[in-house]
C-alpha cells in the first residue's frame, strides 16, 4: 500500500466484537496506517477506556436499539434521523479512507452512515451472519469471515475471505509456544497429573451450565481424585455449587472469571462452554476439545450454528441446552477418562477452525479493498 490509510471502526457490543476490534487495529497500525474506534452501545464507556489504554484515538456514536411496543415503533424513524444526522457529522469530522464493521447491532447506524465514497468492509464472527450484516452486505466492498458460513447466499455476491477469529496476543503466543505453567493448578488448590475439566458459561449464559454441574456433582461419588474441574460461573453466587463440588469430594477452583484464560486452556484436558465464536476459535486455537452447549436465546441460534460446525469436523459435542442432564453430563465425563485419547484427537480436528494470523490478514484484506 503506497499511502498511509486512516481507518475507522465502527464496533460496540460485546466483548466477542471489541476485542477482535483491538486485534485489528493492532496489526493496521503495525502497516504503518491509523485507526481510530467508533464506539456504540451500552458498553461504550468501558470500551472507550479500553481503547485509551490501548493508545487508539476513538469517538462516542449514537445508536439505535429494537423498537419497544407500538410507541417505539412509533418514534423509531425520529431516532433514526436524529442518530444518523449524529454520525454523519461524525463521520466527516473523523474523515476515514475507509470503515469497518464489526457486526454488533450497537455499530449498525454508523455502517449505514458510511457515504459510497468510502468502502465499507465488514467482519463476520460466527457461521450464520448476524443480523446487523445482513442489512449491510450489499453495501459493502468485502468482508472478512471468521467461520466458514453455513448459508454462502447470506454473501449476496459480495467478496468474502475466511480469516478467522482476530484473537488476543496473549491468547496466540501461549497457544502456539504452549508451555504449561506446573504451579497453576496448585495455586488454585488443584494438582497436576488429574484430568481437568474447564467449565464456563460466558456473559450472559452461565446460569443453566452452572445448575447442571451443581446437579452434577450430586452424581458423582467415586470420582475423588479422578479428574477435577476449573469452573468460572460468571458470577460470585456461588455457594450451592461449591457445596456440591464439596459433598462429592471432587476438588473444583470456583470462580467468577480468570483473566489469564490462557492458562486455564492450557490446563484443561476437555472445555465444556456455549458457543459464541470468540470462545469456538480459542478452541480451536488451543486444540481443545469441547461439549458446546449453545446459549439458546442468543440471536438467530447462531450459536447452535457454531457447535454443529465444530462437531461436523469432529472437534466437538453438540449438546442441546434443552436435552442436555446431569445424567449425560456425567457420562461424558466418565468417557474422558475412559478414553482421554479419543478427546485428544478431537482437538486436534478442531484445529482445522483456527487461523493465528487473523488479525494480520483482516488488517491486509481492508487495505487491500481501501486501495
Amino acid at each position: 500500500m503506497a499511502e498511509k490509510k486512516h481507518l475507522a471502526i465502527a464496533c460496540g457490543g460485546t466483548g466477542g466484537h471489541f476485542y477482535p476490534t483491538l486485534a485489528i487495529a493492532r496489526e493496521f497500525c503495525n502497516l504503518g496506517n491509523r485507526v481510530t474506534l467508533l464506539v456504540a452501545g451500552k458498553h461504550a464507556p468501558e470500551q472507550l477506556e479500553l481503547a485509551e489504554k490501548s493508545g487508539l484515538p476513538a469517538v462516542e456514536m449514537p445508536f439505535i436499539t429494537a423498537p419497544q411496543g407500538i410507541g417505539g415503533l412509533f418514534s423509531l424513524p425520529f431516532k433514526f434521523w436524529n442518530g444518523w444526522t449524529k454520525a454523519k457529522v461524525i463521520l466527516k469530522e473523523v474523515a476515514p479512507d475507509v470503515v469497518l464493521g464489526m457486526g454488533s447491532y450497537a455499530s449498525w447506524l454508523t455502517c449505514w452512515t458510511v457515504p459510497k465514497s468510502i468502502p465499507l468492509v465488514l467482519h463476520e464472527g460466527n457461521a450464520f451472519m448476524g443480523r446487523a450484516n445482513r442489512m449491510l452486505i450489499t453495501r459493502a466492498r468485502g468482508i472478512g469471515l471468521s467461520l466458514p458460513l453455513r448459508d454462502e447466499g447470506q454473501l449476496k455476491g459480495t467478496p468474502s475471505k475466511c480469516l478467522g477469529m482476530p484473537l488476543r496476543d496473549t491468547l496466540i503466543k501461549a497457544a502456539l509456544n504452549p508451555v504449561k505453567d506446573e504451579g497453576f493448578l496448585p495455586s488454585l488448590g488443584l494438582e497436576n497429573g488429574i484430568p481437568t475439566i474447564l467449565v464456563f458459561g460466558g456473559s450472559q449464559g452461565a446460569r443453566r451450565i452452572n445448575e447442571l454441574f451443581t446437579e452434577m456433582a450430586g452424581l458423582m461419588d467415586g470420582f475423588a481424585g479422578k479428574v477435577q474441574f476449573m469452573h468460572l460461573t460468571g458470577t460470585d453466587d456461588n455457594a450451592a455449587l461449591t457445596e456440591a463440588y464439596r459433598a462429592s469430594g471432587v476438588k473444583a477452583s470456583i470462580r467468577r472469571a480468570d483473566s489469564s484464560i490462557e492458562k486455564c486452556y492450557l490446563a484443561s484436558d476437555l472445555v465444556i462452554c456455549r458457543g459464541g465464536a470468540s470462545s469456538l476459535c480459542e478452541l480451536a486455537l488451543f486444540e481443545k476439545p469441547a461439549v458446546i452447549i449453545p446459549l439458546p436465546t442468543a440471536a438467530d441460534d447462531h450459536q447452535t450454528v457454531n457447535a454443529k460446525l465444530a462437531e461436523s469436523v469432529g472437534g466437538a459435542i453438540h449438546l442441546p441446552q434443552a436435552t442436555a442432564t446431569a445424567a449425560g453430563l456425567k457420562e461424558i465425563v466418565t468417557s474422558l477418562l475412559a478414553d482421554s485419547a479419543k478427546f485428544k484427537a478431537m482437538g486436534e480436528r478442531l484445529k482445522v477452525l483456527a487461523h493465528p494470523d487473523a488479525a494480520k490478514e483482516m488488517a491486509a484484506f481492508i487495505a487491500e479493498l481501501a486501495d
